[in-house]
């Protein structure tokens, strides 16, 4: 059966009553603390046990928290094995403090993935009657929803461009609005900003952080509203920039329309927030059942495939972490060697020229052997043939996993996708645990969803990031850096969204604003230039 988190004073490995349905395959949650344990004994009689300053994410961590993304040992369970080895790896050194914290300073990633595996196993937890009734508009104006009602996210699409005013430096920029996501509590637009020209030829080079401008909105009542812009990203050479432009208070349920600006010349956008649905269509459907430690090592095949299509990458890591969880996962006798996950990764690393040491099981097997994403990526994962191009669009996909999602857009590049996302129930947690570990602050890897997208070309995408807002303004908004970019022939998406037993597929079309610069008034400000024909980013 699949280990939740215990109670205290519960059996070693124990499971929560009332978690949620076991795992198809079934693993002894006894045996997986043993396995822990043995590895932590091992890891003691090395030296230095734990090297560096502050929380490192030494062997035992690492394979704690496989485990516990696996569901074969409780998040508690896996903590007492952690606690204790630091405890005794301190006073080694001689650091009878740090022993003594060790078993009292409880990381903040027990309680949230204990927390996050309730929610996410809990039987009726994808059912509207797990929350309550679906419903929008239950608050004041501007002051969020009823207490208890559940926040669905919603998108309006926007498609237009905000010229804007130039600054002191001499250049003038652009926001190129895609769609505006929002709940009851939280209005957010999608924009992709640059620097469009400038008022004379003696301007200072182009600024290396996005358009800073300041514009509001005021609705068909008159209320105004303070918009702020966020997630502009590192300051760096760079055409766009993917920001967020959040509007502060959240617009009432009833508002009929928004005018965003003004920018330059005092020209507004208005957006018609009783506008029909878009043209996207969305299907969901049940998924084969698999265990946790399957999923975890499809989900860890799509990480390498992205990385892998990202760029060149030391190799000599990804290959020891790759072989680590492997080890944990067949160690703890989550899964046989010869189970088809198994297989299935260590193929897809023979086929990447990645050796996993003795004791792998290597088997040379072609591409049609493997998933279809995974063929396309080991086929395509290196081209830089995306359009430069903007596709503002909108879905509000059913709830999934316990969460809540609204596709607000995407930019293309020649070198990857940015896929806009609001989120309600669900960030990516410790997306960059495969490449980075985890220390005692970041949790295992949520693998209740996985994310993946399919053009109308044929050509798969995988996520090889996310970035989602901390801040309170921009929580739930989270950025998808998809690779390889889309076909150049792509007429459509399909954006795939698969839990433990349902998957939800949206197609969302792409009608692609080729340059913004058309959407607005010929000629630059008065006296200014604007990129010529040709450069990059010009209308061709």
């Amino acid at each position: 059966m699949s280990a939740q988190a215990n109670g205290p004073g519960a059996e070693p490995g124990g499971s929560e009553p009332g978690a949620g349905p076991a795992d198809p395959v079934l693993a002894d949650p006894v045996l997986a603390e043993t396995y822990l344990r043995l590895i932590a004994e091992a890891e003691l009689r090395r030296g230095p046990v734990i090297s560096g300053p502050g929380p490192q994410p030494h062997r035992v961590w690492l394979a704690a928290t496989t485990l516990a993304a696996a569901r074969v040992i409780s998040v508690e369970a896996a903590w007492r094995v952690v606690a204790r080895f630091e405890a005794a790896a301190a006073l080694r050194t001689g650091n009878r403090a740090q022993a003594a914290l060790s078993g009292i300073r409880v990381p903040g990633w027990v309680t949230q993935y204990g927390a996050l595996q309730q929610a996410s196993s809990r039987p009726g937890a994808s059912g509207a009657g797990a929350s309550g009734p679906v419903r929008r508009g239950a608050g004041r104006p501007g002051t969020g929803p009823t207490a208890g009602a559940p926040e669905i996210p919603a998108a309006v699409e926007v498609s237009a461009t905000l010229p804007l005013p130039a600054e002191q430096n001499g250049w003038y920029g652009e926001f190129c609005l895609l769609s505006l996501a929002r709940t009851d509590s939280r209005a957010v637009l999608t924009v992709a900003a640059r620097w469009a020209g400038q008022t004379r030829r003696a301007a200072v080079p182009c600024p290396r952080h996005p358009p800073w401008c300041e514009v509001g909105a005021v609705d068909d009542r008159g209320i105004s509203y303070q918009a702020s812009l966020w997630d502009g990203g590192n300051h760096d050479e760079r055409e766009w920039w993917d920001c967020h432009l959040t509007l502060n208070p959240a617009p009432a349920p009833e508002t009929r329309w928004l005018e965003v600006g003004p920018g330059a010349h005092g020209r507004r956008v208005r957006i018609d927030l009783g506008a029909p649905p878009g043209a996207a269509r969305i299907v969901t459907g049940p998924v084969p059942p698999a265990s946790a430690a399957a999923r975890l090592l499809d989900w860890a095949g799509d990480g390498l495939l992205a990385l892998e299509a990202a760029g060149p990458r030391q190799t000599a890591p990804l290959r020891d972490r790759i072989a680590q969880i492997l080890q944990d996962l067949t160690g703890a006798g989550a899964l046989q060697a010869d189970d088809p996950a198994v297989l299935r990764l260590t193929g897809l690393a023979w086929r990447l020229g990645l050796d996993l040491g003795p004791g792998q099981p290597v088997r040379p097997v072609t591409a049609a052997a493997l998933p279809p994403a995974w063929a396309s990526l080991l086929e395509v994962g290196h081209v830089h043939d995306g359009p430069d191009a903007i596709a503002p669009f909108t879905a509000d996909l059913p709830e999934i996993g316990g969460g809540r999602f609204a596709l607000a857009g995407l930019r293309s590049a020649r070198h990857g996708v940015t896929l806009h996302v609001m989120a309600h129930r669900w960030e990516p947690h410790d997306y960059g645990w495969l490449t980075d570990g985890t220390g005692s602050a970041g949790p295992p890897p949520d693998l209740s969803l996985t994310w993946r997208a399919q053009d109308s070309a044929g050509r798969w995408h995988l996520v090889r990031g996310m970035h989602w807002g901390p801040e309170s303004e921009t929580r739930g908004m989270i950025k998808m850096y998809l690779t390889p970019p889309l076909h150049p022939a792509a007429r459509a998406l399909d954006v795939i969204v698969t839990g433990a037993s349902t998957e939800a597929r949206a197609t969302v079309p792409l009608n692609w604003v080729a340059d913004p610069r058309d959407s607005r008034p010929p000629g630059p400000e008065p006296g200014g230039t604007s990129t010529p024909p040709g450069a990059p980013g010009a209308s061709q």
